[in-house]
């Protein structure tokens, strides 16, 4: 059966018994997600990942396929967030609350997305949810100013200047990934962020190539085995570097976007923010694992190694 979230941000839970006393406000159908982040100490939020509670998320309206359910719970994969842990997708768990289940003869095209780094959705003229850069709309009408658009909980407003057509990748170029990514500079970290309440790294490169009409798996470990292998004398803006365990030898860990001149945009880890980074002198010299290109080379080409 397929769902799709009908909040702001679903985080996907590694297991029903994942979320901690501090997340069951996070857990209703009216999510305040940018409170949940900003309440948590940084104790709190590294457990995320420490303790392997969160695997994901999914912004509103996005489709899930639900494998079953339990105990209030929906175990999910997330088709968009290809992965090797599923072959139909990232895996993981959703309150149903959060879930509505898609009827038949309902359009699936959405045609725009969110173009701000975050925007608002209106009901008859007033605030009622803001959503994540990326979230996809699909307008049934218009006024001067605003699109009305269908969601998973009903018709609401955006204002036009808020969104735009979906890109195709054919269109975009590394480099838009990278001018993408640098408005996000100074966001905070969040593990298993897929929105611009906070990215993770991953998160951040997936997402950033979303917005140019081209999907990447979810993981690092995933992105590092697609696209085209390109060295490091090849590097063009918008290509991704991969940084792995044991000298760049063991599992990869950590993905950045090139941005040319020896830096490096990324989410770094838990405490940190978005940044550009030079990566000389830095431990990222040590664990290079390689670097991917997914998008046409600048120079017409893709440079393998």
């Amino acid at each position: 059966m397929i769902y799709e979230s009908k909040v702001p941000v679903a985080n996907v839970w590694t297991a029903p018994q994942s979320p901690r006393e501090i997340d069951r406000k996070i857990l209703r159908n009216s999510v305040p997600i940018k409170e949940w982040i900003e309440q948590q100490t940084y104790e709190e939020k590294l457990a995320l990942c420490k303790e392997n509670l969160i695997q994901s998320q999914v912004l509103l309206g996005e489709r899930v396929i639900v494998l079953e359910e339990t105990d209030g719970w929906m175990k999910v994969v997330i088709p968009q967030q290809v992965s090797r842990k599923h072959p139909q997708g990232y895996p993981g768990y959703i309150p149903v609350e959060q879930l509505k289940q898609v009827t038949e003869g309902k359009a699936s095209a959405r045609t725009y997305i969110v173009c701000q780094k975050k925007a608002v959705l209106y009901q008859k003229g007033k605030m009622d949810m803001e959503v994540s850069f990326l979230t996809e709309l699909a307008p049934v009408e218009e006024t001067r100013d605003h699109f009305h658009v269908l969601t998973p909980v009903g018709r609401r407003e955006i204002k036009k200047e808020d969104v735009r057509l979906v890109s195709s990748p054919s269109s975009r170029s590394g480099r838009d990934v990278l001018d993408m990514g640098k408005q996000f500079i100074g966001l905070s970290y969040l593990w298993g962020g897929m929105s611009s309440f906070g990215y993770d790294c991953s998160g951040f490169a997936y997402s950033m190539y979303k917005a140019c009409g081209y999907l990447l798996p979810r993981d690092a470990s995933d992105q590092a085995v697609q696209g085209t292998p390109v060295s490091t004398s090849h590097l063009e803006p918008g290509d991704l570097m991969f940084f792995a365990n044991e000298n760049g030898k063991g599992a990869v860990r950590h993905v950045g976007i090139y941005a040319g001149d020896g830096l490096m945009l990324h989410s770094p880890k838990t405490g940190r923010q978005i940044e550009l980074l030079s990566l000389s002198g830095t431990s990222y010299e040590r664990e290079w694992a390689g670097a991917r290109r997914y998008l046409p080379s600048e120079r017409g080409r893709c440079d393998g190694n």
